[in-house]
Protein backbone atom coordinates (compact mmCIF):
# COMPACT_ATOMS: atom_id res chain seq x y z
CA UNK A 1 0.00 0.00 0.00
CA UNK A 2 2.71 2.23 0.12
CA UNK A 3 4.05 4.89 -2.64
CA UNK A 4 4.71 4.79 -4.90
CA UNK A 5 3.65 1.33 -6.21
CA UNK A 6 0.40 1.11 -4.00
CA UNK A 7 -0.66 4.01 -5.69
CA UNK A 8 0.54 2.27 -9.17
CA UNK A 9 1.74 2.79 -12.03
CA UNK A 10 4.82 1.04 -12.24
CA UNK A 11 7.49 1.80 -14.95
CA UNK A 12 7.90 1.34 -18.36
CA UNK A 13 8.93 -0.98 -20.58
CA UNK A 14 13.01 -0.10 -21.91
CA UNK A 15 13.42 0.91 -25.59
CA UNK A 16 14.06 -2.30 -27.79
CA UNK A 17 17.53 -0.14 -28.75
CA UNK A 18 18.47 0.12 -25.04
CA UNK A 19 18.62 -3.52 -24.35
CA UNK A 20 20.83 -6.70 -24.94
CA UNK A 21 19.99 -9.80 -26.11
CA UNK A 22 20.55 -12.46 -23.47
CA UNK A 23 19.13 -15.34 -25.56
CA UNK A 24 17.37 -16.35 -28.70
CA UNK A 25 15.55 -19.10 -29.80
CA UNK A 26 13.38 -19.48 -32.64
CA UNK A 27 9.33 -19.23 -32.58
CA UNK A 28 6.46 -20.17 -35.48
CA UNK A 29 6.28 -16.73 -37.33
CA UNK A 30 9.40 -14.88 -35.32
CA UNK A 31 12.03 -15.36 -32.43
CA UNK A 32 11.47 -15.18 -29.18
CA UNK A 33 14.42 -12.77 -27.71
CA UNK A 34 15.23 -12.54 -23.69
CA UNK A 35 16.99 -9.38 -23.37
CA UNK A 36 18.68 -7.34 -20.26
CA UNK A 37 19.49 -3.27 -20.10
CA UNK A 38 23.12 -2.31 -21.56
CA UNK A 39 23.37 -0.16 -18.60
CA UNK A 40 22.22 -0.25 -15.53
CA UNK A 41 20.99 -3.89 -15.19
CA UNK A 42 19.14 -4.46 -12.26
CA UNK A 43 18.80 -8.45 -12.22
CA UNK A 44 15.70 -8.31 -14.47
CA UNK A 45 14.67 -9.17 -17.75
CA UNK A 46 12.69 -8.42 -20.42
CA UNK A 47 11.14 -11.20 -23.08
CA UNK A 48 10.17 -9.80 -26.77
CA UNK A 49 8.20 -11.63 -29.71
CA UNK A 50 9.57 -10.57 -32.57
CA UNK A 51 10.29 -11.00 -36.47
CA UNK A 52 13.76 -11.41 -38.28
CA UNK A 53 14.50 -8.09 -38.39
CA UNK A 54 13.72 -7.30 -34.55
CA UNK A 55 10.57 -5.52 -35.30
CA UNK A 56 7.55 -6.75 -33.11
CA UNK A 57 5.42 -9.38 -34.42
CA UNK A 58 1.45 -9.66 -34.20
CA UNK A 59 0.49 -12.36 -31.57
CA UNK A 60 -2.24 -13.51 -34.03
CA UNK A 61 0.34 -14.47 -36.43
CA UNK A 62 1.69 -17.16 -34.42
CA UNK A 63 1.12 -20.62 -35.59
CA UNK A 64 -1.27 -22.10 -32.27
CA UNK A 65 -1.22 -25.48 -34.02
CA UNK A 66 2.57 -25.55 -33.36
CA UNK A 67 3.06 -22.80 -30.71
CA UNK A 68 0.60 -24.26 -28.13
CA UNK A 69 0.47 -28.10 -29.05
CA UNK A 70 3.73 -28.43 -26.66
CA UNK A 71 2.35 -27.00 -23.67
CA UNK A 72 2.85 -30.43 -21.64
CA UNK A 73 5.42 -30.52 -18.76
CA UNK A 74 8.74 -30.34 -19.47
CA UNK A 75 8.87 -29.76 -23.34
CA UNK A 76 10.60 -26.51 -24.56
CA UNK A 77 8.59 -23.24 -25.59
CA UNK A 78 11.11 -21.10 -27.16
CA UNK A 79 13.62 -20.09 -24.17
CA UNK A 80 11.16 -21.80 -21.80
CA UNK A 81 10.57 -24.85 -20.43
CA UNK A 82 6.63 -25.53 -19.60
CA UNK A 83 5.48 -26.96 -15.76
CA UNK A 84 1.90 -28.26 -16.30
CA UNK A 85 -0.58 -29.71 -18.33
CA UNK A 86 -2.86 -28.00 -20.89
CA UNK A 87 -5.23 -29.38 -22.73
CA UNK A 88 -3.88 -31.83 -25.96
CA UNK A 89 -5.17 -29.37 -28.63
CA UNK A 90 -5.44 -25.24 -28.60
CA UNK A 91 -6.62 -23.51 -31.41
CA UNK A 92 -5.85 -19.28 -31.28
CA UNK A 93 -8.82 -17.12 -30.60
CA UNK A 94 -7.69 -13.42 -29.72
CA UNK A 95 -4.68 -11.63 -27.91
CA UNK A 96 -4.46 -8.51 -26.19
CA UNK A 97 -1.06 -6.71 -25.44
CA UNK A 98 -0.61 -3.75 -22.97
CA UNK A 99 2.85 -2.15 -21.54
CA UNK A 100 3.21 -5.21 -19.18
CA UNK A 101 1.89 -8.37 -20.96
CA UNK A 102 0.51 -9.95 -23.71
CA UNK A 103 -2.40 -12.24 -23.32
CA UNK A 104 -3.11 -15.18 -26.09
CA UNK A 105 -6.53 -16.19 -26.00
CA UNK A 106 -7.13 -20.00 -26.90
CA UNK A 107 -9.31 -22.75 -27.27
CA UNK A 108 -10.26 -26.24 -26.90
CA UNK A 109 -13.32 -26.26 -29.15
CA UNK A 110 -12.38 -27.06 -32.55
CA UNK A 111 -16.57 -26.88 -33.66
CA UNK A 112 -16.55 -23.23 -31.72
CA UNK A 113 -13.29 -21.69 -32.34
CA UNK A 114 -14.13 -18.05 -31.47
CA UNK A 115 -14.88 -18.57 -28.24
CA UNK A 116 -11.46 -18.79 -25.41
CA UNK A 117 -11.61 -21.00 -22.91
CA UNK A 118 -8.22 -20.55 -21.76
CA UNK A 119 -5.49 -17.17 -21.58
CA UNK A 120 -1.70 -17.40 -22.23
CA UNK A 121 0.28 -14.97 -20.63
CA UNK A 122 3.29 -13.86 -21.74
CA UNK A 123 4.88 -11.25 -19.53
CA UNK A 124 7.31 -8.55 -20.69
CA UNK A 125 9.29 -7.74 -17.59
CA UNK A 126 10.88 -10.34 -15.78
CA UNK A 127 12.19 -10.57 -12.23
CA UNK A 128 13.35 -13.80 -10.35
CA UNK A 129 11.14 -15.97 -8.60
CA UNK A 130 7.37 -16.61 -9.00
CA UNK A 131 4.53 -14.10 -10.28
CA UNK A 132 2.36 -13.16 -7.92
CA UNK A 133 -0.63 -14.63 -9.89
CA UNK A 134 1.16 -17.84 -10.40
CA UNK A 135 2.53 -18.13 -6.26
CA UNK A 136 -1.20 -17.82 -5.51
CA UNK A 137 -2.97 -20.14 -7.77
CA UNK A 138 -0.15 -22.94 -7.45
CA UNK A 139 -1.65 -23.02 -3.96
CA UNK A 140 -4.85 -21.59 -4.16
CA UNK A 141 -6.91 -24.26 -6.20
CA UNK A 142 -11.18 -24.51 -6.16
CA UNK A 143 -14.15 -23.52 -8.35
CA UNK A 144 -13.79 -19.69 -7.41
CA UNK A 145 -9.93 -19.17 -9.28
CA UNK A 146 -9.18 -19.34 -12.52
CA UNK A 147 -7.43 -22.59 -12.48
CA UNK A 148 -3.72 -22.58 -13.55
CA UNK A 149 -2.48 -25.42 -16.36
CA UNK A 150 0.64 -24.42 -16.20
CA UNK A 151 3.50 -22.10 -16.44
CA UNK A 152 6.90 -21.33 -18.23
CA UNK A 153 10.18 -21.39 -16.59
CA UNK A 154 13.59 -19.91 -17.54
CA UNK A 155 16.83 -20.18 -16.07
CA UNK A 156 19.59 -17.60 -15.94
CA UNK A 157 22.60 -17.36 -13.98
CA UNK A 158 21.14 -19.37 -11.52
CA UNK A 159 17.85 -17.76 -10.78
CA UNK A 160 14.55 -19.25 -12.63
CA UNK A 161 12.39 -16.49 -14.26
CA UNK A 162 9.08 -17.20 -15.08
CA UNK A 163 7.97 -16.11 -18.54
CA UNK A 164 4.13 -16.30 -18.74
CA UNK A 165 1.28 -18.95 -17.12
CA UNK A 166 -1.97 -20.29 -19.22
CA UNK A 167 -5.16 -20.50 -17.00
CA UNK A 168 -9.02 -21.51 -17.04
CA UNK A 169 -11.24 -18.35 -18.15
CA UNK A 170 -14.91 -17.74 -16.75
CA UNK A 171 -17.62 -19.00 -18.26
CA UNK A 172 -20.29 -17.04 -16.84
CA UNK A 173 -21.90 -12.92 -16.52
CA UNK A 174 -18.85 -10.47 -15.79
CA UNK A 175 -20.26 -8.76 -11.87
CA UNK A 176 -19.92 -5.36 -12.64
CA UNK A 177 -22.38 -5.92 -15.85
CA UNK A 178 -24.61 -7.96 -13.53
CA UNK A 179 -24.44 -4.99 -11.35
CA UNK A 180 -25.45 -2.48 -13.84
CA UNK A 181 -28.32 -4.67 -15.15
CA UNK A 182 -29.60 -5.48 -11.14
CA UNK A 183 -29.33 -1.50 -10.88
CA UNK A 184 -31.95 -0.90 -13.58
CA UNK A 185 -34.15 -3.77 -12.24
CA UNK A 186 -34.01 -2.02 -9.05
CA UNK A 187 -32.78 -5.71 -7.70
CA UNK A 188 -30.20 -6.72 -4.55
CA UNK A 189 -29.83 -10.46 -4.49
CA UNK A 190 -28.85 -11.02 -0.82
CA UNK A 191 -28.30 -14.90 -1.70
CA UNK A 192 -25.46 -13.79 -4.40
CA UNK A 193 -23.46 -10.89 -2.57
CA UNK A 194 -23.77 -13.11 0.77
CA UNK A 195 -22.00 -15.72 -1.76
CA UNK A 196 -18.98 -13.24 -3.01
CA UNK A 197 -18.71 -12.29 1.07
CA UNK A 198 -18.27 -16.07 1.48
CA UNK A 199 -15.56 -16.90 -1.58
CA UNK A 200 -13.43 -13.99 -0.53
CA UNK A 201 -13.38 -14.98 3.34
CA UNK A 202 -12.29 -18.57 1.92
CA UNK A 203 -9.78 -16.82 -0.20
CA UNK A 204 -8.24 -15.00 2.69
CA UNK A 205 -8.34 -17.68 5.19
CA UNK A 206 -6.55 -19.96 2.14
CA UNK A 207 -3.93 -17.78 2.01
CA UNK A 208 -3.82 -17.06 5.61
CA UNK A 209 -2.74 -20.98 6.32
CA UNK A 210 -0.73 -21.02 3.25
CA UNK A 211 1.40 -17.31 3.11
CA UNK A 212 3.52 -15.06 6.25
CA UNK A 213 0.87 -13.10 8.05
CA UNK A 214 1.67 -10.76 10.93
CA UNK A 215 0.32 -8.50 13.28
CA UNK A 216 1.81 -4.83 13.29
CA UNK A 217 1.15 -1.74 15.20
CA UNK A 218 -2.06 -0.05 13.93
CA UNK A 219 -0.13 3.23 13.77
CA UNK A 220 2.04 1.86 11.30
CA UNK A 221 -0.78 1.39 8.73
CA UNK A 222 -1.89 4.70 9.61
CA UNK A 223 1.62 6.39 8.69
CA UNK A 224 1.12 5.01 5.26
CA UNK A 225 -2.25 6.00 4.77
CA UNK A 226 -1.48 9.66 6.32
CA UNK A 227 1.72 9.71 3.77
CA UNK A 228 -0.40 8.79 0.98
CA UNK A 229 -3.03 11.61 1.54
CA UNK A 230 0.01 13.96 1.81
CA UNK A 231 0.44 12.83 -1.90
CA UNK A 232 -3.10 12.67 -3.01
CA UNK A 233 -3.91 16.27 -1.55
CA UNK A 234 -0.56 17.67 -3.31
CA UNK A 235 -2.15 16.07 -6.39
CA UNK A 236 -5.73 16.93 -6.04
CA UNK A 237 -6.05 20.55 -4.55
CA UNK A 238 -9.84 19.28 -4.32
CA UNK A 239 -8.88 17.01 -1.49
CA UNK A 240 -8.31 20.15 0.92
CA UNK A 241 -11.55 20.59 2.32
CA UNK A 242 -11.59 16.97 3.63
CA UNK A 243 -8.23 16.51 4.71
CA UNK A 244 -7.78 17.38 8.13
CA UNK A 245 -10.95 14.56 9.07
CA UNK A 246 -9.91 12.20 6.87
CA UNK A 247 -5.93 12.55 8.35
CA UNK A 248 -7.73 12.53 12.05
CA UNK A 249 -9.32 9.60 10.94
CA UNK A 250 -6.62 7.45 10.06
CA UNK A 251 -4.67 8.75 13.53
CA UNK A 252 -7.81 7.20 15.32
CA UNK A 253 -6.38 3.55 14.06
CA UNK A 254 -5.25 1.66 17.24
CA UNK A 255 -3.60 -1.60 18.75
CA UNK A 256 -2.56 -4.05 16.16
CA UNK A 257 -3.61 -4.89 12.52
CA UNK A 258 -3.57 -8.24 10.77
CA UNK A 259 -1.43 -8.31 7.64
CA UNK A 260 -1.10 -11.17 5.37
CA UNK A 261 -1.44 -11.86 1.69
CA UNK A 262 -4.03 -10.32 -0.24
CA UNK A 263 -5.86 -10.72 -3.85
CA UNK A 264 -5.01 -7.12 -4.66
CA UNK A 265 -7.48 -6.33 -7.14
CA UNK A 266 -11.38 -7.05 -6.08
CA UNK A 267 -12.71 -5.35 -8.81
CA UNK A 268 -16.15 -6.34 -10.16
CA UNK A 269 -14.67 -6.00 -13.80
CA UNK A 270 -12.49 -9.05 -13.04
CA UNK A 271 -15.40 -11.29 -11.42
CA UNK A 272 -17.94 -13.44 -12.72
CA UNK A 273 -21.05 -15.04 -11.39
CA UNK A 274 -20.94 -18.24 -13.00
CA UNK A 275 -24.77 -20.33 -14.15
CA UNK A 276 -25.12 -21.94 -10.37
CA UNK A 277 -24.40 -18.37 -8.93
CA UNK A 278 -20.73 -19.46 -7.57
CA UNK A 279 -18.43 -17.04 -8.18
CA UNK A 280 -15.34 -16.66 -10.31
CA UNK A 281 -12.69 -14.56 -8.94
CA UNK A 282 -10.04 -13.15 -11.55
CA UNK A 283 -7.75 -10.29 -11.94
CA UNK A 284 -5.21 -12.05 -9.53
CA UNK A 285 -2.04 -10.94 -11.84
CA UNK A 286 -0.87 -8.14 -9.19
CA UNK A 287 2.16 -6.27 -9.50
CA UNK A 288 4.09 -8.58 -11.52
CA UNK A 289 6.22 -5.72 -12.71
CA UNK A 290 7.71 -5.40 -9.97
CA UNK A 291 10.32 -6.97 -7.93
CA UNK A 292 9.05 -9.23 -5.02
CA UNK A 293 10.21 -6.77 -2.47
CA UNK A 294 8.41 -3.74 -4.14
CA UNK A 295 4.69 -5.91 -4.41
CA UNK A 296 1.89 -4.71 -2.44
CA UNK A 297 -0.05 -7.62 -1.99
CA UNK A 298 0.37 -7.59 1.83
CA UNK A 299 -1.99 -5.79 4.03
CA UNK A 300 -5.32 -5.91 5.52
CA UNK A 301 -7.77 -8.31 4.29
CA UNK A 302 -10.14 -5.34 4.80
CA UNK A 303 -8.46 -3.57 1.86
CA UNK A 304 -9.60 -6.31 -0.76
CA UNK A 305 -12.83 -5.57 1.00
CA UNK A 306 -12.90 -1.80 0.28
CA UNK A 307 -11.40 -1.83 -2.77
CA UNK A 308 -14.59 -3.98 -3.70
CA UNK A 309 -16.51 -1.10 -1.75
CA UNK A 310 -15.10 1.34 -4.34
CA UNK A 311 -15.73 -1.16 -7.27
CA UNK A 312 -19.36 -1.39 -6.02
CA UNK A 313 -19.58 2.35 -5.92
CA UNK A 314 -18.75 3.15 -9.66
CA UNK A 315 -20.81 0.13 -10.96
CA UNK A 316 -23.98 1.11 -9.09
CA UNK A 317 -23.73 4.93 -10.45
CA UNK A 318 -23.09 5.77 -6.89
CA UNK A 319 -26.15 4.74 -5.87
CA UNK A 320 -25.61 4.79 -1.92
CA UNK A 321 -28.54 2.79 -0.83
CA UNK A 322 -28.06 -0.30 -3.69
CA UNK A 323 -24.54 0.00 -2.54
CA UNK A 324 -24.92 -0.45 0.65
CA UNK A 325 -27.77 -3.06 0.91
CA UNK A 326 -24.96 -5.18 -1.77
CA UNK A 327 -22.07 -3.98 0.85
CA UNK A 328 -24.13 -5.49 3.69
CA UNK A 329 -24.90 -8.82 2.35
CA UNK A 330 -20.96 -9.56 1.72
CA UNK A 331 -20.12 -8.66 5.21
CA UNK A 332 -22.44 -11.02 6.04
CA UNK A 333 -20.96 -13.77 3.84
CA UNK A 334 -17.84 -12.44 4.94
CA UNK A 335 -18.14 -12.60 8.78
CA UNK A 336 -16.83 -9.10 9.86
CA UNK A 337 -19.04 -6.19 10.98
CA UNK A 338 -19.24 -3.63 7.65
CA UNK A 339 -18.65 -0.47 9.37
CA UNK A 340 -15.52 -0.50 11.18
CA UNK A 341 -12.79 2.07 11.42
CA UNK A 342 -10.03 0.45 9.45
CA UNK A 343 -12.60 -1.05 6.99
CA UNK A 344 -13.67 2.77 6.56
CA UNK A 345 -10.10 4.27 6.70
CA UNK A 346 -9.20 1.97 3.03
CA UNK A 347 -12.30 3.17 1.43
CA UNK A 348 -11.55 6.73 2.03
CA UNK A 349 -8.01 6.14 1.23
CA UNK A 350 -9.30 4.29 -2.25
CA UNK A 351 -11.79 7.14 -2.66
CA UNK A 352 -8.91 9.69 -2.27
CA UNK A 353 -6.93 7.63 -4.83
CA UNK A 354 -9.96 7.20 -7.20
CA UNK A 355 -9.91 11.13 -7.70
CA UNK A 356 -6.51 11.50 -8.46
CA UNK A 357 -7.10 8.91 -11.52
CA UNK A 358 -10.49 10.41 -12.66
CA UNK A 359 -8.78 13.98 -12.85
CA UNK A 360 -6.20 12.23 -15.33
CA UNK A 361 -8.85 11.44 -17.31
CA UNK A 362 -10.33 12.98 -20.47
CA UNK A 363 -13.82 11.62 -19.76
CA UNK A 364 -13.14 11.34 -15.92
CA UNK A 365 -16.00 11.58 -12.83
CA UNK A 366 -13.58 13.37 -10.43
CA UNK A 367 -17.17 13.88 -9.05
CA UNK A 368 -17.87 10.81 -8.01
CA UNK A 369 -15.23 10.09 -5.40
CA UNK A 370 -16.18 13.66 -4.04
CA UNK A 371 -19.54 13.10 -3.72
CA UNK A 372 -18.67 10.22 -1.48
CA UNK A 373 -16.50 12.00 0.67
CA UNK A 374 -18.99 14.41 1.18
CA UNK A 375 -21.97 11.71 2.09
CA UNK A 376 -19.49 9.93 4.30
CA UNK A 377 -18.53 12.96 6.27
CA UNK A 378 -22.20 13.67 6.35
CA UNK A 379 -23.65 11.03 7.63
CA UNK A 380 -20.48 8.44 9.21
CA UNK A 381 -18.40 10.63 10.49
CA UNK A 382 -20.68 10.93 13.94
CA UNK A 383 -20.97 7.38 14.02
CA UNK A 384 -17.51 6.21 14.67
CA UNK A 385 -17.86 6.03 18.26
CA UNK A 386 -20.50 3.17 18.29
CA UNK A 387 -18.45 1.43 15.33
CA UNK A 388 -18.15 -2.31 15.96
CA UNK A 389 -14.41 -3.93 16.32
CA UNK A 390 -13.27 -5.79 13.00
CA UNK A 391 -11.94 -9.04 14.01
CA UNK A 392 -8.87 -8.18 12.14
CA UNK A 393 -7.52 -5.69 14.73
CA UNK A 394 -7.16 -6.43 18.35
Amino acid sequence: MGLPAGHAFGDAIPDYDDLQRVSIHRFPEGNHEIMELKEGADGSLYQFLVDDEGGSIDASAIDSSRFLAVLHDGKAVGGGVFVGNAPTELYYVDYYRDTYRVDLFVTDDRENPTEAKFVLTLYRHLWPGLPAEVEALRILTGPYSPDLLGHFEYRHNNRTFVLGAIRRLPTGVNAFEQTQQDIAAQLVSHTQWSGLGQTLRYIHDSSLMAFPYEWVPAETVAERLIDRLDFFVQAAPELEPYEAWIREWYEHLSGEMLIQRLHGNVDLRTMWVEDDQSWFIGGWEGDVRLPIEQRTLSGSPLEDLATLQRSMFWACGGNKPWCIQAMSAIFEGYGDPMMTIPFSAFVLDRACEELICEKDLDDGRPDLPLAFLDWFRETALDTRPEMELSEFMC
